[in-house]
């Protein structure tokens, strides 16, 4: 065979090649040449090239083009919004443009990154190697599609857009946990019941649509190998989702909720001991004793562990009564540190008399327990740690010094991941508890109405 008829025969052969290559979306309808590298002109000319029916979302908005910048293979451009995740805006939205690196197709999507409030509150900063939180992507109309879950920089679950037969088919199933949702407008998922593996959770995305969907977290074997490879060229520990840190040029996240907006924290700092020493003005004989918890949620209403109230904050309150004389003292354990200092300091003590409570319990008790309390209270641990040991714990520990029923406020923090989900004694935990112990015994005094807390009679010498 010539050279002309097998350069023909080759010519042919692409030919039939390429009329059988399926055209499955956008990004292959509009790959440009096939090439190991991603120039800025190859993104710019891929979204210009894309189809208006086909990416809808980005007709209508700016990208800044100035401020893109390149993350291995891809190119990000950073967009407006901010999604609301636990009802507070927290995380940041970017497009990413990048080639796939099987076939060599450009690839556009939304990635709508939520780094763990918590995380960020102990790191100050999220980087791919200890990245913890959640990725959700979503096409160039808007549509999620799925995502991720990470701890720890390592892949521990995923973000499922459910089929319409698996919606028909856990639709009984879930209709009691999703009744309240009836009404809700935006891009709505049912949630999978049937295994523990995954559970149901929601936020509200950059775009204001509130979104519900599964989330399956994973064991701690779980690997990315195991994973759908809906990020190839994107995911990994290789990339960083943060977009900030390590020392790249990355531009930088979103702060967390700041740690120093803690609710009653520009109180008057006091010494315990001298607030415990007045009660010593009424004699025991014929007083009555009471004991009572109060609870700032975080975000009010839910099991949040980070909200509006920064982690909230949980308060004791000590009541000493006889005949027409009562003395109430109310006091909070807090950091001494300042930024994100506060998270791991030296403790302190201030009157939390006067400030907004949401959830409170009362414990009628004697004579000997209250002074348990009042010794517990009069010498309290010297440091602070916004995890390990907080203003719940501090009122947790005062309630056992004192044999008092004050319920265990350990609840679930951060991501379950390769460690293992983290725990600790929180104030959102402190009201989930306070309102299990009010179910399970309707007797009890617990106040779910909120209010202010009585001044405190302050410091006596």
């Amino acid at each position: 065979m010539n050279t002309k008829l097998k350069q023909f025969a080759l010519l042919i052969l692409l030919v039939i090649g390429c009329k059988k290559e399926p055209i499955e979306n956008v990004e292959t309808q509009n790959n440009l040449p096939s090439q190991t590298n991603l120039t800025l002109d190859d993104a710019k000319a891929f979204i210009a090239n894309t189809p208006g029916d086909s990416s809808k979302f980005l007709k209508k908005t700016r990208l800044n083009w100035d401020s893109a910048y390149s993350r291995g293979r891809n190119w990000v451009v950073r967009l407006k919004g901010q999604p609301m995740y636990q009802r507070y805006a927290q995380g940041y939205r970017e497009l990413t443009i990048s080639r796939n690196k099987q076939n060599q197709f450009i690839e556009a999507r939304i990635l709508e990154i939520i780094p763990d409030a918590i995380y960020l509150q102990k790191t100050g900063k999220s980087e791919a190697e200890t990245f913890t939180g959640r990725v959700f992507e979503y096409d160039l109309n808007y549509k999620l599609k799925g995502g991720r879950l990470f701890s720890e920089g390592k892949l521990v679950g995923e973000i499922k857009q459910l089929s319409k037969e698996e919606k028909i088919q856990n639709a009984n199933n879930s209709l009691n946990k999703l009744h309240s949702l009836n009404g809700m407008q935006g891009k709505i998922m049912l949630a999978i019941a049937q295994t523990c593996s995954w559970v149901q959770s929601s936020y509200v995305d950059a775009e204001g649509d509130f979104t519900v969907h599964s989330e399956r977290i994973c064991s701690y074997s779980f690997t990315q190998d195991n994973m759908p490879s809906m990020y190839d060229g994107i995911g990994g520990g290789n990339s960083n989702y943060s977009g900030g840190g390590g020392g790249s040029s990355y531009p930088s996240t979103p702060s967390a909720p700041p740690p120093s907006n803690l609710p009653g924290e520009n109180n008057n700092k006091v010494d315990p001991k001298k607030m415990m020493d007045c009660f010593s003005q009424i004699s025991d004989p014929n007083a009555a004793f009471v004991v009572r918890v109060y609870v700032v949620e975080p975000q009010p209403g839910t099991s949040f562990n980070v909200g509006e109230n920064s982690f909230g904050h949980v308060a004791i309150s000590l009541s000493k009564t006889s005949g027409t004389t009562t003395i109430t003292q109310t006091i909070g354990f807090y950091p001494t540190g300042s930024g994100l200092d506060k998270l791991s300091s030296q403790s302190q003590v201030k009157d939390n008399g006067d400030i907004h409570y949401d959830v409170s319990s009362t414990y009628y008790v004697d004579s000997g327990s209250f002074q348990k309390v009042i010794d517990y209270i009069s010498n309290p641990p010297t440091n602070y740690h916004f995890t390990d040991f907080n203003c719940s714990a501090f009122v947790y520990g005062a309630g056992q010094a004192g044999g008092i029923p004050i319920p265990d406020p350990t609840t679930q923090i951060g991501i379950s991941g390769p460690g293992g989900a983290g725990y600790a004694k929180t104030p959102a935990g402190m009201a989930s508890a306070l309102r299990e112990q009010k179910a399970n015994n309707p007797n009890r005094d617990t106040n779910e109405a909120g209010g202010n807390i009585p001044e405190s009679k302050g410091p006596c010498n």
